[in-house]
């Protein structure tokens, strides 16, 4: 049998590269490198020798169950060139090939991991085993932690993280929770290069002390990381909590496996590839170097699901210590849920609601779990009676009701969490979009991943994951939230992933083989594009994307329009889901043999007309300008209104034209003469917030206080008086003689006081 002990030649490569690490971070050897003290590669040569030696320990026993790997001379030869041109980027005049550099590290790293992974298969077994090898915990944290120096060097904190490291640093060092002295002390400076304020609606004190509003638990695991080594110290104990979530999806996935049919394999290929696409793909990826609760509820909800299924599925469970010690776990679990953020509740609840029914046990037991949980929660909601004045914090019992909220409210929100170009799951990770067959195939078939107990995947998806999507979809906070993309139904993930496993077991299916590895080659693509520049995974509140923009920008086209946005809907925002949805049961599902070539083909088809798409833009006659996007040329003036501003749904997004200046769109011609539909306002100064849509009072008295001259190719077309008031304007038809192939330029002037333009319609004769 194996030792399992580390080699000894394993201990003495990372002592070496521990060694070689900490001589590359002296100044000296960083000047002798010919690298300054703000090349943002520096920390990455520090990194660089622990990450190879750590990716060389995994290669060999005890964590591999092959033999030990020999290093392909190739990748050698890749990461010498690498550092070479890293330390000679800049006596070269290289520039503008930072970016290339960091791509080409991380595809070096992307494909050693991928390997890796191929030959853990075997590791796995015919059926995954309880306790999946450590191996699967620690190369996911290898790679968060290769990460996190480029990734800390190009982004700041933001959005809530500058508070909880705040609050992990009073608990740190002053061991309280009053932030008065931290915010005087600008303690802040340690992780941040801005002046922090304290938050709106965080609770003040009588002699002055200042208070969070954020939960305590977070910073408390912060705390021990941020005390030893400052913002990175919490940076990798985030990366240990996301490794370890994504070994317990491992896990999870052997408690789902049917363990009472030993006919049935417990899918050990498939479970690894949505390992796969669950640990290293985004929006987990993002989430591994940040400071945001859902990946600690993410964690604490696999824990409680993998406890509750392994009592539910077992006729001991109310006996024996074996059994106190799951139920003592569950039930801690389900207590640290609402601890994190409040609206875990609902989350907890239901998993509460599963095991009291669905686990054989006593009256009692029962009792003293619902019993944990209402206390729990109880002492939450006092504490935040006290604390805030309120129970549920910064939040009223209305956004609860979500049945006051309209059905396209809801369904307009529920496909944004997924499909918005901006914010959604999928556009983020195409990979995800195998989440549509997953729901098919386990509403098709209740059984799938039972696990042996009475109920499976489905209902457990479907009784945790429904009530919490239902209260926060019709919410506009997620909406331009100043957070990667997904992060409110990130904790639901790790269940999202499990119903992967199903598809990804049929993966030899021609149509849906096609389509696997389309999706994964445009994941890597967009993954290695998000990594390389973190900023752009930080998309615009008013429902634009960084990557759309540029190519709007250099097609000089509406490409975004194409894609689907909650924030500023249009067709597309329906149709891609709509799409999926009726696409999805006539690709998977083909009776007869001789269709299953041609829905190939069909799939492959519409994926290359999806990747046409931008230059499609650039073809189709002109139909919709919403004049603050890239594509359109501005002289002068300011967007309306202010880019984050809260709820931005609420608001009509605009470009103010101020006198003199002007608006410039290239569009497209299409056949015959032209209508002109314009939404404008007056606006009496620069305004940087407006109230939300209204029409004009009906006993007010209409009167122009702005003009609008619009042009097309130098020639007058209309000289249009603007109110107060949004209103609907239509000039036209005008006739257009433009040769094929120019576009057509519709210049806007402003004269008077300040025009915003909120959209224009063209409606070609």
């Amino acid at each position: 049998m194996r030792s399992r002990s580390v080699p000894v030649t394993t201990l003495l490569e990372l002592l070496l590269a521990a060694g070689l690490a900490w001589i590359i971070s002296t100044p000296q050897a960083i000047v002798g490198m010919g690298l300054s003290a703000t090349d943002p590669f520096r920390s990455t040569l520090v990194a660089l020798p622990l990450v190879v030696a750590a990716l060389r320990a995994l290669g060999r026993p005890p964590f591999s169950a092959a033999k030990t790997e020999t290093a392909q001379p190739w990748e050698a030869l890749a990461l010498l060139a690498l550092v070479l041109l890293t330390l000679s980027r800049r006596s070269l005049g290289l520039w503008a090939t930072d970016w290339f550099v960091a791509a080409g590290y991380l595809l070096l790293l992307g494909q050693h991991v991928a390997r890796l992974l191929l030959r853990w298969r075997s590791m796995l077994g015919q059926q995954l085993p309880q306790r999946p090898p450590i191996a699967f915990f620690l190369l996911p944290l290898v790679v968060y932690l290769a990460l996190q120096p480029w990734s800390a060097q190009h982004r700041q904190v933001d959005g809530d993280e500058p508070f909880y490291l705040l609050l992990a640093h009073s608990l740190a060092y002053d061991f309280d929770v009053d932030l008065a002295n931290n915010y005087a002390q600008e303690d802040y400076r340690r992780f941040l290069d801005r002046d922090l304020e304290p938050q709106p609606g965080d609770p003040r004190g009588e002699n002055g002390e200042i208070y969070s509003r954020h939960n305590l638990l977070l910073p408390l695991l912060l705390a021990p990381g941020y005390r030893l080594a400052g913002r990175a110290g919490a940076m990798i104990t985030v990366a240990f909590m996301t490794a370890l979530l994504a070994w317990m999806f491992l896990r999870l996935a052997a408690a789902y496996g049917d363990k009472n049919n030993p006919s049935i394999p417990r899918r050990p290929g498939a479970a690894l590839l949505a390992y796969a696409c669950l640990a290293f793909s985004p929006p987990l990826l993002f989430y591994s170097y940040q400071f945001w609760v859902e990946v600690p509820a993410a964690l604490v909800l696999t824990v409680a699901l993998d406890r509750l299924q392994t009592l539910r599925s077992s006729e001991q469970a109310s006996l024996g210590r074996q059994g106190l010690r799951d139920g003592a776990i569950l039930a801690a679990a389900l207590v640290f849920l609402p601890l994190l953020k409040i609206r875990f509740a609902l989350i907890a609840a239901a998993v509460a609601a599963l095991a009291a029914f669905q686990i054989p046990w006593s009256v009692r037991q029962r009792a003293l779990l619902l019993g944990s949980l209402g206390t729990g929660l109880a002492a939450l909601m006092i504490h935040n009676q006290i604390r805030f004045g309120n129970f549920l914090k910064m939040h009223r019992w209305e956004e609860l009701d979500f049945f006051s909220s309209s059905p396209v409210e809801f369904l307009r929100g529920f496909f944004g969490m997924f499909f918005d170009v901006a914010f959604g799951l999928m556009p983020s990770a195409p990979i995800w979009c195998l989440l549509v067959p997953a729901l098919w195939l386990l509403l098709r078939n209740p059984k799938l991943m039972a696990g042996g107990a009475r109920s499976g995947l489905r209902s457990d998806l479907f009784l945790i994951a429904l009530p919490y999507l239902a209260v926060v979809a019709p919410r506009l906070e997620w909406y331009g939230g100043w957070s990667p993309p997904f992060r409110y139904p990130l904790v639901l993930l790790p269940l999202f992933a499990l119903a992967l496993v199903p598809v990804l077991e049929r993966r030899q299916h021609g149509p849906l083989r096609i389509t696997i590895t389309a999706l994964i080659a445009l994941t890597v693509i967009l993954a290695l594009i998000w990594v390389v520049v973190p900023g752009w995974t930080y998309n615009f509140a008013d429902g634009r994307t960084h990557l759309l923009e540029k190519a709007s920008d250099k097609l000089g086209a509406d490409v975004a329009r194409l894609f689907p946005s909650t924030i500023r809907p249009r067709l597309a925002t329906w149709l891609w889901p709509l799409g999926l949805l009726v696409l999805t049961p006539w690709i998977l599902y083909q009776p007869r043999r001789r269709w299953r070539h041609g829905a190939a083909w069909g799939l492959v088809l519409l994926l290359g007309l999806a990747a046409a798409l931008p230059m499609l833009a650039r073809r189709a006659p002109t139909l919709h300008v919403e004049p603050e996007d890239a594509w359109v040329v501005k002289h002068r003036g300011w967007e309306f209104p202010d880019r984050w501003v809260l709820q931005r749904p609420n608001y009509r997004s605009g470009w103010v034209v101020p006198p003199k200046g002007w608006i410039e769109i290239p569009a497209v011609v299409g056949d015959g003469p032209v209508t002109i539909q314009l939404t404008a306002r007056a606006v009496g100064k620069p305004v940087r917030r407006v109230p939300g849509r209204g029409a004009p009072g009906r006993n007010k008295v209409r009167r122009n206080v702005g003009t609008l001259t619009v042009h097309a190719e130098n020639r007058h077309l209309a000289d249009v008086g603007v109110g107060e008031d949004w209103e609907t304007l239509e000039i036209g038809p005008f006739p257009v003689d433009i040769p094929d192939g120019i576009p057509l330029r519709l210049v806007l002037s402003g004269h008077g006081r300040p025009v915003a333009v909120d959209r224009l319609e063209l409606q070609w004769q």
